[in-house]
């Protein structure tokens, strides 16, 4: 076991996709401490995709996948990504994916697979919003509330993801007054990468994970920092509709059509800048206000 809390975010993704194979189909990978509460959902979805297209044919690359998040991970504890090949046709792969510690399941993730072929489009138009560059880095706004995040949230969102994340609107984190459900947030990985689309894709399902149901909090008036709110993701799915770079600003179009039962769904459009909507996310979330402080 190795620790990765002195590391930066490059050299903590770059591991992520480190994996023993220990049997067919099987790909473990090694646990190392951190002081993270429990395993970051986007950690577990990229991997398992990785996994599952570690099984299939170059060239050959996700369209969809969606995840169940069953019970929490254990951040200590080595996680076994078993894939299962449901087939394999002249165009489309199907792979299910179990993320087991030991014998305990924590995520379920089914991928399909698609050869790239022509065919009509559509597509929403993208929002107009401000270019990246007039925007604040999110490291900045998240590293100015310092000692008023719970030791909780500290140990996530203060250290390096190794993204660049500069939202759009006014970020509240603490008692926001109620508001639409909208929010736009532009992600680019700092680092260039190759050209494998496969990558790009599986770094884009690491970060997809963040803020998508903490939108549905926002006509609710709760900020996401509230030491009052438990709450996790449920599931998790998107959609590639076209090829895209991670490491070029991406526009994350976020928004929440639902909240009710301590449930909110939150729903992502992922534009490239040149207006090509590239990916769609939905996430539905548990979001329990406490009656007293816990978090």
């Amino acid at each position: 076991m190795w620790g990765d809390d002195d590391l930066d975010g490059r050299a903590r993704l770059q591991r992520l996709f480190v994996y023993d194979e220990v049997e067919p189909d099987r790909f473990r990978y090694r646990a190392h401490r951190s002081s993270m509460p429990r395993l970051y959902g986007g950690q577990v979805i990229s991997q398992a995709l990785s996994a599952a297209q570690r099984t299939v044919a170059t060239g050959r690359v996700a369209h969809s996948c969606h995840a169940y998040f069953v019970r929490p991970g254990d951040r200590d504890a080595d996680i076994d990504f078993v894939v299962r090949r449901d087939s394999d046709g002249r165009s489309f792969s199907a792979r299910r994916v179990e993320a087991m510690q030991g014998d305990r399941l924590i995520l379920s993730l089914s991928a399909s697979m698609h050869d790239l072929e022509p065919g009509g489009a559509h597509q929403f138009a993208m929002p107009d919003v401000p270019a990246p560059d007039t925007l604040v880095d999110q490291r900045v706004i998240m590293d100015a509330l310092g000692d008023r995040l719970s030791p909780r949230h500290q140990s996530f969102w203060l250290r390096d993801t190794g993204f660049d994340m500069r939202a759009v609107e006014p970020f509240v984190s603490f008692d926001p007054p109620a508001q639409p459900a909208v929010r736009h947030f532009w992600i680019r990985l700092r680092d260039r990468i190759g050209d494998d689309p496969a990558e790009h894709q599986r770094l884009f399902a690491f970060i997809s994970d963040l803020y998508v149901m903490h939108t549905g909090l926002l006509p609710l008036g709760i900020g996401w920092a509230d030491r009052r709110l438990q709450d996790a993701s449920l599931d998790h799915a998107i959609w590639f509709h076209d090829r895209f770079r991670v490491d070029d600003w991406l526009l994350y179009a976020l928004d929440s059509p639902r909240a009710g039962g301590a449930r909110t769904v939150g729903r992502g459009l992922v534009y490239r800048q040149d207006g090509t909507l590239v990916a769609s996310v939905v996430q539905e979330g548990l979001i329990r206000l406490l009656d007293e402080a816990k978090y």
